[in-house]
């Protein structure tokens, strides 16, 4: 069977591995382990399905549903047919669903559960394409022919099969790299959701790509959490680590994430900057509430791994007095450490979001890798991202094979390869707009590219603010600093056209409670907490401290704390949870208008 097509990718594996351990999932509260094999049952039997049910080459399938093995069986039962699966964010509201849904003209929808179901049948007017609906679980409308179940198309496609022997392989061995895989929606920052067009191709590029920067095997496991719908994890997370051979471990949820690394013991972890955020949070407020002892022992070990981190990362022979300290150092501090993340784990990833490089220091400083990577939607994920032989703290890294990058006049950074997308989806003046004359993508991104090629992105073109003094000031550098604060947990940064800095602050809750408790303030409520004045102070004091890093006309001069934290239900984040920045302009915009109605002196 072809190999220049995801669908055989897949099951040209699940022939080769058969009983090799392909995916391992919690079920009635134990781990199980689930071979390739049943990998290929559970996907091959719901293509023959849809094959009944009349699915043709490049038909559109929207998925909707959280993370879970189904999730993926119908995935590459999807692709087997040679259709095209439409990632569909579960989180979503109704009208959204519908709006992806209908653009996309999808025939069949494939959903989670009786909410999901619910959401497609109150818009079913809004989307007059879709044939059938599919349930992975149980659901109330038995009596709708419009409605089926998972297992049922299932059962029609162990039938199809014994009428049709040949049928899926024939449709699999049909499908050409050029042809439509995926269509995923991007997150809407900058508007309506559009339907990036991804082919088989370009997935593929990217899987070889990585595979020849980043070895891994079957020796190797990966924690999945991050949502399946988003290109970053169904890219990185499930086609390569199929590709390679890694075991995939499924997640039980984010808030367990935790108590899973402890049982499963990746080795690698796919991840966004607000998890290790919060690792790094946690381990700080961990040490300073330890006694002095232990804070003097943390210390010491921390500036050791500071020291040894240039050797260790160039693979340099260290001093042998510095190299005793580190043995010392890791078996004191370091490897406990470890041990919360399973003590397995070779290197992370982050990616989809900017993360400090002071963040990244702390992990390597304490002997865990963090490889930032670089890449959007429309790019199949990765353009660029550091190797575990090869990195450079607070850059993206170099290029994939294959792929290059160039900087146009402005610093807007330019992409070509056989990761780039066919265009969005029935828009093909937008599609013009974002390739220049001569095939660059145009990604909306600024940077800077050093000498060995390492890309470092500065910020999003759009975000770029130019002060009243004519400053050009990229807001995510400063937010990542404020960021690092143990008390702020969100930062956005505002002061375009405007004479100064001003920014908007969400807290970390449970660490401004227990301050204020220790400080004897009486309220629980962070309403309440936000206006008392040794908050407030104590946010000042923080951010005049991260000032002193700052020149002066980039300095944070006024600022607002909210109450709450910015929210998906409120529309204010994508579900990657990046902040959508023109959305809180807009909405909190009385409250940033008041930061500039007195002048600042």
């Amino acid at each position: 069977m072809r190999e220049d097509n995801l669908a055989g990718m897949i099951f040209n594996r699940v022939r080769r591995f058969e009983n090799r351990t392909c995916l391992i999932n919690k079920e009635e509260g134990r781990w199980r382990e689930i071979p390739w094999s049943e990998v290929g049952e559970e996907s091959g039997t719901f293509a023959q399905g849809l094959l009944d049910l009349g699915i043709k080459k490049g038909d559109c399938v929207s998925l909707l549903s959280e993370n879970r093995k189904a999730w993926l069986y119908a995935d590459f039962g999807i692709l087997a047919t040679g259709a095209v699966t439409v990632t569909v964010y579960p989180s979503l509201l109704a009208d959204e669903v519908a709006y992806i849904i209908s653009n996309s003209g999808s025939r069949f929808v494939v959903v989670s559960n009786q909410g999901q179901l619910d959401k497609v049948l109150a818009q079913w007017k809004s989307i007059p394409t879709v044939e059938k609906i599919i349930v992975f679980d149980e659901y109330q409308q038995k009596d709708d022919p419009q409605v089926l179940g998972f297992s049922a198309v299932q059962e029609l496609g162990r039938a199809y099969r014994l009428r049709n022997p040949n049928e899926l392989d024939d449709r699999i061995e049909s499908i050409e790299p050029g042809d439509l895989s995926s269509l995923v929606y991007t997150s809407g920052t900058t508007g309506p959701p559009k339907g990036a067009m991804i082919t088989h191709g370009n997935i593929l590029f990217v899987v070889h790509s990585l595979d020849k920067v980043i070895s891994l095997n079957e020796r190797d496991r990966t924690l999945s959490f991050l949502p399946y719908c988003h290109v970053y994890e169904r890219m990185g997370g499930t086609f390569t680590s199929l590709y390679q051979g890694v075991v995939i471990a499924l997640a039980e949820s984010f808030d367990r994430l935790a108590v899973n690394m402890q049982e499963i013991r990746p080795t690698m972890l796919l991840g966004v900057p607000r998890v290790y955020e919060k690792v790094y949070g946690a381990v700080m407020k961990s040490i300073e509430e330890s006694n002095p002892i232990r804070r003097r022992i943390f210390a010491w070990a921390r500036e050791v791994g500071a020291q040894a981190s240039p050797y260790l990362l160039r693979d340099q022979k260290m001093p042998l007095p510095l190299r005793w300290q580190l043995a010392l150092a890791d078996r004191l501090v370091f490897e406990k450490l470890r041990q919360r993340f399973g003590g397995r784990i070779r290197f992370f990833v982050t990616a989809a979001a900017p993360i400090s490089k002071e963040i990244i220091e702390f992990f390597h400083s304490l002997g865990i890798l963090i490889l930032e990577g670089y890449g959007l939607t429309e790019t199949s994920a990765p353009t660029n991202v550091n190797r575990p032989d090869w990195a450079k703290f607070g850059t993206v890294g170099p290029p994939l094979p294959g792929v290059q990058i160039k900087l146009d006049k402005d610093g807007e950074i330019l992409v070509k390869g056989g990761n780039v997308f066919k265009g969005y989806y029935r828009d093909p003046e937008l599609s013009r707009q974002v390739f220049t004359e001569d095939g660059w993508f145009r990604t909306g991104d600024v940077g800077e590219i050093d000498a060995d090629g390492f890309l470092r992105i500065t910020d999003r073109k759009k975000d770029i603010l130019i002060t009243a003094g004519g400053k050009n000031i990229a807001p995510q550098n400063i937010e990542n600093m404020l960021k690092v604060s143990r008390w702020i947990s969100e930062a956005m940064v505002f002061g375009d056209r405007r004479k100064y800095l001003v920014v908007l602050l969400t807290l970390n809750e449970p660490e401004v409670k227990a301050y204020a408790q220790a400080e004897g303030l009486q309220s629980d409520s962070m309403e309440d907490l936000v206006k008392e004045p040794k908050i407030q102070e104590l946010i000042r004091e923080e951010i005049e401290e991260k000032n002193k890093d700052l020149p002066s006309f980039s300095t944070i001069k006024k600022f607002q704390v909210l109450p709450r934290q910015f929210t998906l239900e409120d529309g204010e984040v994508t579900p990657t949870l990046k902040l959508k920045r023109r959305v809180i302009a807009q909405k909190f915009k009385d409250m940033i208008d008041a930061m500039y109605e007195e002048a600042f002196d």
